[in-house]
């Protein structure tokens, strides 16, 4: 009995010791992130959309007839590219894939107008000469396969594809390097988006690093980068 009794102590001290602040929960599924945790955890409270700062609450009353969905920063096409499968679901098949984590990281989601969602599709991310606004009250301008969103939402897109880069090693364009390190530079985190990051550690058990010291940005390297 006094052996059992060893044994069971030993575990519990193992598990504390083996359990670290900070530690990535168990994965949830994207699926499981956009229909629950998304809206329900990070959002309870509502929020601003990410291009156009359009507010919306859980309540639906400030929403003005507008749809929003769940924008993928780091697009899954490109993740789909860089883990050379053909779609979602082949990419799926392994729940424990890093793909799995990736599509459902909350660091790289964000509440999205639907009708930008749609016009930023997979383009990447820079600057567009002129003032070609594609919507009433709304910064954002999309030309040639660039999207250019509203000066303070630029930062949060850095850090979040620096973020992304970093985790799971995928490529960023070499050319939207140095967009995004002035991006980070001019737009430091503000109070809602260092709220966000607590928040996501206690959703997911990590933090983006980029937020909490944005210089750290600065030792991002091109070569590590790709040019797709």
């Amino acid at each position: 009995m006094l052996r059992v009794t060893q044994l069971i102590s030993s575990l519990f001290l193992l598990s504390i010791l083996n359990t670290s602040h900070g530690e990535t929960l168990p994965v949830e599924s994207y699926d499981e992130v956009a229909v629950n945790t998304f809206w329900n955890d990070l959002y309870s409270q509502g929020g601003y959309s990410l291009y156009c700062g359009y507010r919306f609450d859980p309540a639906a009353h400030l929403t003005e007839g507008r749809l929003f969905v769940i924008e993928q920063v780091y697009p899954v096409s490109w993740m789909l590219k860089h883990m050379s499968c053909n779609s979602r679901r082949e990419c799926r098949l392994d729940k424990k894939s890093r793909f799995t984590r990736m599509e459902a990281d909350m660091h790289n989601l964000y509440p999205a107008w639907q009708d930008t969602d749609i016009s930023r599709r997979n383009t990447l991310f820079g600057m567009i000469e002129g003032e070609d606004w594609r919507y009433d009250k709304c910064d954002f301008e999309r030309h040639l396969g660039i999207t250019e969103p509203r000066p303070i939402a630029r930062g949060n897109i850095a850090r979040s594809i620096f973020y992304m880069h970093t985790e799971y090693g995928v490529p960023v364009d070499k050319k939207m390097l140095a967009v995004l390190k002035t991006w980070n530079r001019e737009d430091p985190p503000s109070k809602q988006e260092i709220l966000r990051n607590n928040i996501i550690e206690e959703l997911q058990g990590n933090r983006n690093k980029f937020i909490d010291n944005p210089v750290l940005a600065e030792q991002i390297s091109s070569r590590w980068l790709a040019n797709d």
